[in-house]
Formats: C-alpha cells, sequence, structure tokens
C-alpha cells in the first residue's frame, strides 16, 4: 500500500486490525493505530523504502 508519508514508499497495514500499521520505535517494530490525521513523525515512522 502507498506510504502514509510518501506516496511512493510503502505502508505494511496490520491484516486482522486494518486501522493498525507496522512502524518502528527505538529501532524496534511494533503495531500502532495510524490514519492520514495521525502525527507526520508518525507517519513516518510508519513508512518504508521497499528494496531488493
Amino acid at each position: 500500500m502507498p506510504g502514509l508519508a510518501d506516496a511512493t514508499w510503502t505502508s505494511l497495514r496490520s491484516y486482522n486490525v486494518p486501522t493498525r500499521y507496522l512502524r518502528h520505535a527505538t529501532y524496534l517494530p511494533r503495531i500502532d493505530p495510524l490514519s492520514g490525521s495521525s502525527s507526520a513523525g508518525d507517519r513516518q515512522d510508519a513508512t518504508f523504502r521497499i528494496t531488493s
């Protein structure tokens, strides 16, 4: 899915709870509720660049 902070990157949404997204906090992954109205920092923490 397009990233919450940058549409050219990717955000990973929970399958079981669609309002929650994978994000990082202090280099540890976590799943938190986020939306387009969440703070810019929270949306950036849930936006990843996928590389091969």
